[in-house]
């Protein structure tokens, strides 16, 4: 009886940091959804880093990087925030040129509503599951292997930016989505196991994956269901 009334309240404070950890976290990734937008839509009237072949590919990496240091380095405090918003724009600004050349087919529009949809269904199942399956996906081991499988698929869509082979990018296309679903069950698991308490990074590690399941999605229907005539 003495074990139970202690552990009755642990646990019901375990439970609450995690559903303000979640909450947060969500909230967030929805708000980071407002410069994205801004930043596609730039991205996609001036394709600046388009047309750099190698240097835009290095901004690429040095934006990315930099912004996510940035924001795990200021994650205990406001300035993550603002961090974090501000590489959903950037990341944004670099997806224009991709919406912008679903939007040149003829049922561009559809497509990326397709993906958009597609995205969202895709993330609440995926939440839904790994916040209430007894399960534990929240291992290192497991972390470790996405991490890895994460950095090769990344490594082959940074071979396939110079070559342009259709065939490899639809390959990395296929290979990003099992792996950033799996990214995705592993963090909000990891946070209902009490293993990160930070919403910030949760946000963060969340946008990304969805992002690659959203680019992944949008190319493999721009390659088997544009409509270019």
């Amino acid at each position: 009886m003495i074990h139970s009334s202690i552990s009755a309240p642990v646990l019901g404070a375990a439970a609450a940091r995690t559903n303000r950890v979640l909450r947060n976290a969500y909230l967030l990734l929805a708000i980071t959804l407002l410069p994205t937008i801004a930043g596609a839509f730039l991205g996609a009237a001036f394709p600046l880093f388009a047309y750099l072949g190698w240097a835009g590919f290095l901004v690429f990496l040095a934006g990315m990087f930099g912004f996510q240091t940035m924001v795990i380095r200021n994650r205990h405090s406001a300035a993550g925030i603002g961090w974090l918003l501000a590489f959903t724009l950037f990341m944004g600004y670099m997806i224009g040129p991709m919406l912008g050349m679903a939007v040149g087919l003829r049922n561009g529009v559809e497509i990326i509503a397709l993906a958009a949809g597609g995205t969202a269904a895709i993330f609440f199942i995926l939440a839904g599951y790994a916040s209430t399956t007894k399960r534990d996906f929240s291992s290192p081991s497991l972390a470790k292997m996405l991490f890895i499988g994460m950095w090769m698929a990344f490594g082959l869509a940074a071979i396939n930016w110079f070559l342009g082979v259709p065939s490899l990018g639809l390959a990395v296309s296929s290979i990003f989505l099992p792996i950033a679903a799996m990214f995705i069950v592993f963090t909000i698991n990891r946070v209902v196991r009490g293993g990160e308490t930070n919403y910030i990074l949760v946000t963060m590690t969340l946008y990304i994956m969805l992002l690659n399941i959203f680019q992944s999605l949008l190319h493999l229907l721009m390659a088997f269901g544009g409509n270019r005539d």
